[in-house]
């Protein structure tokens, strides 16, 4: 008779969902939502009103899929390289530097961002995109090596910030608030690596006198920036998109008017199927549903965090955090941007705006998170030796804790997992073992 235990592949449906599967679950409701969306509110009062957006948005949903089964099961390890790095970094600084130039980048809405494919003229790649996984990716490799390690000021911190300024540099011409969230995420992931405090003291001045020259040089942005103090004010220019996203809001109300029966997308909310894709959403489905789009975000950082904090390496941890920073800081910024909590820019919302290169990259993204999750579970699973082993009976030592805060000369950063701190921690010597004591003669019999 045959007894089934707990590695028997009928046991395998009383187990709770894994946690890759998770992440592939959020990411298919999120794209779904943002095709129901997007076919709503681009049935406006435009030229392209007539299916143009949603007949192409759904082009790249097979593409975006693809993009997260990749993700998914491609070993992440792979990419902890040197050669796969510099090229992913040597490569899109190129590409970016391309799209600058005049006659092979195409100029729209203003801004030379994209590539238009010759083939297929009606189709556009925005470079910027990729740029924000690519940093990632190398700042995750080369901050995990020990010869890097950020609290070095020569070898650490200051290439990985040359690599970050240099890549915001070349997106913050065109497209400043993409700039501003890459170097956010790129700072963030050299101060969870372990970077000392004071570093950021020279370079926080850089990037604000950046920030200020590419505002001042544009003066768009600077009647944005006003517009966001008092939008009502302004609201027949630069407040005009923050005006009519509140509006669509608050016309929404509790419940919404119903899919379709939005009034707004004609005409007066402005990128309703982009950038304000949010408000459109609260004003055909309500608060409550604004509501559960932003928990299904915060249900996606709660178990990303989980991911992060069971990284079996160091450049998984830091290629999980550098991912789920770079998503959740998009939301969170797009978010901002519609109710008029942050200065209007064009951010996407992930997996629900349209645009075809943001939906690939950030599928890629959570594909690639749900990799790290994987590799977690296969290291949890992997076989220990037996207590009665002679491996197990000489390896006495007390097992480093998961996690720990992670010290610096700025006191406690983080919290890390042991393989991070055992990458970047010198060696210690082992102890001496005590001498032998010589044993003694025996005393001669009869003595006291």
């Amino acid at each position: 008779m045959t007894t089934l235990t707990a590695d028997a592949p009928t046991a395998r449906f009383d187990r709770p969902v894994s946690e890759p599967w998770v992440f592939v679950i959020l990411v298919l409701a999120l794209t779904a939502l943002g095709i129901v969306m997007v076919y709503s509110a681009g049935q406006g009062v435009s030229a392209k009103a007539d299916n143009f957006y949603f007949t192409r948005h759904l082009m790249f949903v097979p593409v975006a899929l693809a993009a997260l089964t990749l993700g998914v099961w491609f070993p992440y390890q792979r990419l902890n390289r040197r050669w796969v790095a510099w090229a992913i970094l040597g490569l899109t600084v190129l590409v970016l530097a391309l799209v600058l130039v005049p006659g092979i980048g195409a100029m729209k809405n203003g801004a030379r961002r994209w590539f238009t494919l010759p083939f297929w003229p009606h189709i556009s790649i925005q470079p910027s995109e990729f740029a924000k996984v690519a940093l990632v990716i190398f700042l995750s490799w080369f901050l995990a090596r020990p010869d890097h390690h950020p609290r070095d000021f020569r070898r650490g911190f200051l290439p990985a910030m040359a690599a970050i300024g240099l890549v915001c540099a070349l997106i913050a011409k065109e497209d400043l608030g993409t700039a501003v969230l890459i170097g956010t995420v790129g700072t963030l992931l050299v101060i969870i690596a372990g970077c000392r405090w004071f570093y950021l003291a020279p370079v926080l001045p850089v990037a604000g006198a950046g920030a200020y020259v590419a505002v001042v040089m544009a003066p768009f942005r600077v009647e944005r920036l006003l517009a966001f103090l008092n939008p009502w004010e302004h609201m027949d220019k630069a407040g005009w998109h923050v005006v009519q996203s509140l509006l669509a809001i608050g016309r929404g109300g509790l419940f919404g008017v119903g899919l379709g029966a939005g009034v707004q997308k004609f005409g007066y909310l402005p990128e309703d199927t982009t950038d304000f894709i949010f408000a459109a959403l609260c004003e055909e489905m309500g608060l409550l549903g604004g509501i559960l789009v932003i928990g299904v975000f915060a249900v996606f950082v709660w178990r990303g965090a989980r991911v992060v904090r069971k990284a079996p390496d160091s450049f998984g941890f830091l290629l999980a955090s550098g991912l789920l920073l770079m998503i959740a800081l998009q939301a969170i910024m797009n978010i901002g941007v519609v109710s008029g909590a942050l200065p209007c820019k064009g951010i996407g919302l992930p997996f629900l705006s349209y645009g075809g290169t943001g939906l690939v990259v950030m599928s890629l993204a959570a594909g690639l998170l749900a990799s790290v999750a994987r590799g977690a579970e296969r290291a949890a699973a992997s076989p220990k030796p037996a207590e009665d082993s002679p491996k197990a009976a000489s390896a006495e030592a007390p097992v480093a804790p998961a996690t720990a805060a992670v010290a610096t000369a700025a006191g406690p950063l983080v919290m890390i997992p042991a393989a991070v701190r055992t990458a970047t921690a010198e060696p210690q010597a082992p102890e001496a073992a005590p001498e032998a004591k010589q044993d003694e003669p025996p005393e001669a019999p009869g003595h006291a």
